[in-house]
């Protein structure tokens, strides 16, 4: 399996992903993982990966210590450049790939958001699992939020199609494949626009909810909820999208 993942994250990356995700959706995000984590003043917060820091910086602005860790250089320069009046005493950034050991710790909580596990094989995921739990001291908490396989497949039973235009005319269009037996979905982004063209390959491993809690427990740490996305509602597996995207929150024992 290639390690498509090195070069994937770009500056297309974030001229296009930052469209796919709107304000509102980040500030309700942010509301969400606030509740949820019991966060307040001073809470030391390690987010990772942290992106182009979509979260990091709200985080830190509402209070918390935040560090950010992500193995792009391109995300952590755009990161950088978006930190405004932020001073470094509550918000940096580190280069870093979380498959290895995190060199800092004793965070109350550790965030890993928006479908960054099963880029590579489940010791890779394993791996991170075990590093964020090494992150956080006794007692903390941490939260993966992600795609997992039903919705998936529930959106192929539906033949959806995503497709999207920016603002400036740019067609987004996202074509899937779903491989049953190896549990990924191979994606394909596709755009067309005045200032670009182009395209980008995706392999992502879809856990179920039941395999995702078993990778956690099995990475030393114990589970305690589900949740709908970054918020306290609980996850419920129904309706159309079988309860849309999924948050589990555990904590380091």
């Amino acid at each position: 399996m290639t390690d498509w993942w090195q070069d994937f994250f770009d500056a297309d990356y974030i001229r296009l992903w930052s469209e796919f995700v709107s304000p509102e959706r980040t500030a309700a995000e942010v509301d969400g993982l606030w509740q949820l984590l019991g966060l307040r003043e001073r809470s030391r917060v390690l987010d990772a990966p942290c992106g182009y820091g979509r979260l990091s910086r709200p985080l830190a602005e509402r209070g918390a210590v935040v560090v950010g860790v992500d193995q792009s250089a391109a995300l952590l320069g755009h990161a950088e450049s978006e930190r405004g009046d932020i001073g470094s005493d509550r918000l940096r950034y580190i280069h870093h790939d979380l498959r290895q050991p995190i060199p800092e710790g004793g965070f109350d909580v550790a965030i890993n958001i928006f479908s960054s596990l099963g880029y590579g094989e489940e010791e890779n995921d394993l791996a991170i699992l075990r590093n964020l739990r090494d992150a956080v001291r006794p007692g903390g908490l941490i939260l993966v939020e992600t795609a997992h396989r039903d919705l998936s497949v529930a959106n192929f039973v539906r033949g959806l199609k995503p497709s999207m235009r920016l603002p400036d005319g740019t067609l987004v269009v996202e074509e899937l494949a779903f491989d049953a037996i190896a549990g990924r979905v191979n994606a394909c982004w596709y755009w067309y626009g005045p200032r670009s063209s182009g395209s980008k390959n995706a392999s992502i491993r879809l856990y179920s909810a039941t395999e995702l809690v078993a990778l956690i427990e099995k990475a030393g740490l114990r589970f305690r909820s589900a949740h709908h996305g970054c918020s306290p509602q609980p996850f419920k597996a129904e309706a159309p999208d079988m309860g849309g995207r999924l948050a589990l929150l555990a904590e380091r024992a």
